[in-house]
């Protein structure tokens, strides 16, 4: 029988170099601590992990340093900012195993599955080749095969209406026909859910928002058998005003 899950879903990160990113290092390590603290038993990063593909040495360890504090399974696909496609592409740079074996990437630009005997669950999940009118991050979404729990994971932009001048596009119709029972999404930078059919589909909110009055957010998401996926923002510590830090290092 199939057991129930608890998952922590993130994205658009976007670290990136020097002193501009050590906040949003900071943001990751209270992501990393919440994955931590809420027992989540799967972390799922929907792309964006990086603001860019021209990533130093520094940052690349430090995500290293960052991913080997959890030991829950991992799954990450990359974005638009840290697209595969990229001549400087970081994505493929990166040893995971530096970070430990728990950290899966799918890499595959047809789209791939990973599966979780523990977990009772298969993630699935495309690699974005480039952001562009021509990539869909919901083709080829491989049918349920087995009786565990089916998630997705996809780095677009959904609309609810006729649009055909955006790039990386995910429809409601798409998500219906996934038969996810949850798919986490990434590219907005607000939390947002959206069911369709039996599939709940979320954006997780950004661990660093462009208002610091505003919390970080990733989503703490329960799967329960004979219920389905039941997803919740979860707020993490706010930015300390920078007029508080300088007087702290007067």
């Amino acid at each position: 029988m199939i057991r129930p899950l608890k998952i922590a879903h993130a994205s658009d990160i976007h670290l990136c170099n020097g002193e501009e990113g050590m906040p949003v290092r900071k943001a990751f390590e209270h992501v990393i601590d919440a994955v931590i603290e809420t027992e989540a038993e799967l972390f799922l990063i929907a792309g964006d992990l990086f603001d860019h593909n021209r990533m130093h040495d520094d940052v690349i360890d430090f995500v290293y340093e960052q991913l080997a504090r959890i030991a829950c399974p991992t799954v990450v696909i990359v974005g638009n900012h840290d697209c595969w496609g990229d001549e400087h592409a970081v994505m493929q740079r990166m040893d995971f195993t530096r970070a430990g074996h728990h950290i899966t990437l799918l890499d595959a630009v047809e789209g791939a599955s990973v599966t979780f005997p523990e977990l009772h669950a298969t993630v699935w999940g495309r690699c974005m080749l480039e952001h562009s009118l021509k990539n869909k991050p919901m083709a080829g979404t491989p049918p349920r095969t087995a009786d565990l729990w089916h998630i997705g994971m996809a780095h677009g932009l959904y609309v609810d209406y006729e649009e055909t001048g955006r790039s990386s596009l995910i429809t409601p119709s798409e998500v219906e026909a996934s038969g996810f029972d949850y798919l986490a999404l990434g590219h907005v930078h607000m939390h947002r859910q959206m069911r369709h059919g039996n599939t709940l589909a979320c954006y997780p909110g950004v661990c660093m928002p462009y208002n610091p009055r505003q919390p970080g957010l990733l989503t703490i998401v329960h799967l329960t058998p004979g219920e389905g996926a039941l997803a919740a923002a979860h707020m993490l510590p706010r930015r300390r005003p920078l007029q508080k830090k300088l007087a702290e290092a007067a």
